[in-house]
């Protein structure tokens, strides 16, 4: 393969989370997503990672997104 072929996308499912910002601990912590993950509002499931960008797009031009309210994130789940 030439370095300037692009790669294919890794076969298997993407997910699009839409989640509800938490505010920072006041103590510093910060956000630990391992021990208080950010409540889901909603998830849609992909088979390639060039719709998961297009739908994480058009969610990211919704109202919550832009007020700062919610995150939009693109995950591979691998199978």
């Amino acid at each position: 393969m030439f370095w300037w072929r692009r790669r294919k996308s890794a076969a298997g499912k993407w997910i699009v989370v839409v989640s509800r910002v938490r505010p920072l601990d006041p103590n510093g912590g910060g956000r630990d997503e391992l021990r208080w993950p950010e409540q889901r509002d909603a998830e849609h499931t992909t088979e390639s990672r060039d719709a998961a960008d297009s739908l994480a797009g058009r969610l990211t031009a919704g109202d919550g997104v832009q007020r700062g309210q919610h995150r939009v994130k693109v995950l591979f789940t691998g199978h």
